[in-house]
């Protein structure tokens, strides 16, 4: 009878632990976490939002991404050359200044360098991919007309958004 109300307190004080990580969004079964949108927001993997919610629209941008790497799936484009991923590394390492300051970052953000990589090879396979699909034609009618496919991707998409900007 004692051990049961002994692992019965330790449930309870497992319950009340610490929060490590928040599910933001869910897009097709597949959680965007917050860990996800800070690491997007630290390393400047996503543009920054001129106005508003920084958060709200870090969350965007990865759910569009989720939604377009699913595409990206589908058709295979070629990967990236190695040197071009190394590049654009060297372009985020730098932004930290300092030898340390980068390994630290990833870290504060769990992530690990051979993450970073499979998300820029993913980023530049996405790139490819809208080259092929929409040319390489007026800048602001490509950009319309990738913005209303990436609508329609999420209008076929399971797309939950648990995040509330805040006011």
């Amino acid at each position: 009878m004692f051990a049961a109300v002994v692992a019965l307190a330790g449930i309870g004080r497992a319950s009340a632990a610490d929060v490590i990580d928040r599910v933001m969004a869910v897009v097709n079964r597949q959680p965007i976490l917050l860990s996800d949108v800070s690491a997007a927001m630290l390393l400047q993997l996503v543009p920054r939002p001129e106005a508003g919610d920084p958060l709200a629209s870090t969350l965007e941008r990865l759910i569009e991404r989720s939604l377009i790497l699913e595409e990206v799936e589908r058709y295979q484009p070629p990967d990236p050359a190695p040197e071009e991923i190394e590049k654009r590394v060297d372009a985020i390492r730098q932004r930290f200044g300092t030898p340390d300051a980068f390994p630290k970052a990833l870290t504060s953000v769990g992530m690990t360098d051979a993450q970073l990589r499979s998300h820029i090879r993913d980023d530049l396979r996405s790139v490819t991919y809208i080259n092929q699909r929409f040319g390489e034609s007026d800048p602001d009618a490509r950009d319309t007309l990738v913005a209303e496919w990436v609508g329609s991707l999420r209008r076929r998409a399971e797309v939950t958004v648990l995040y509330v900007a805040k006011p």
